[in-house]
């Protein structure tokens, strides 16, 4: 298996492909409002920020190895999980099928490169990275905050294992 099978399979089983780990639209399925806000502490997260913030970085990155430079400043990762305070049922879905879209496209956009790509190096990147391991790190960030997702939603008794 080559790095970009590797690749468009570590995307697959983040997306919707159940392997060893449940994919994200398991873990985003049949949440209400009150799921999506319920934080465990002040320190913690709630699923609408992680959503957020997995929706915003891949997006970001996407545009990154579509050959455009980010422009949105980021002031720290802090920021990048938004408040989901006023998100309505619809403004929830709109933001979970934008995530799937963006990696819908990821899929698309690895399916189309050649393999060679993965291993150039990123431009404009502070140090020196291939593409390649930054995708294999981004494909690793989603399953960390998918299971931060499971890991809340047991905490909140709204998950319901498909194993038992």
């Amino acid at each position: 298996m080559g790095k970009k099978e590797f690749i468009l399979d570590q995307l697959e089983v983040c997306r919707n492909v159940g392997s060893w780990i449940q994919p994200l639209s398991v873990a985003l399925e049949n949440l209400r409002l009150e799921d999506i806000s319920w934080r465990q502490n002040d320190s913690t997260h709630t699923i609408g920020e992680i959503v957020y913030h997995l929706y915003f970085y891949n997006q970001r990155w996407l545009r990154r190895f579509k050959g455009e430079t980010p422009t949105e400043v980021i002031e720290s990762n802090a920021s990048t999980f938004r408040s989901m305070e006023n998100l309505t049922q619809e403004g929830w879905r709109d933001l979970v099928e934008r995530l799937d879209e963006n990696l819908a496209n990821w899929q698309q956009a690895i399916k189309e490169m050649d393999e060679s790509k993965l291993y150039e190096q990123i431009p404009n990147f502070p140090v020196d990275a291939a593409w390649w391991g930054a995708l294999s790190n981004l494909c690793t960030h989603i399953t960390y905050h998918i299971g931060q997702i499971i890991y809340i939603r047991k905490a909140q008794g709204s998950w319901v294992s498909k194993e038992e």
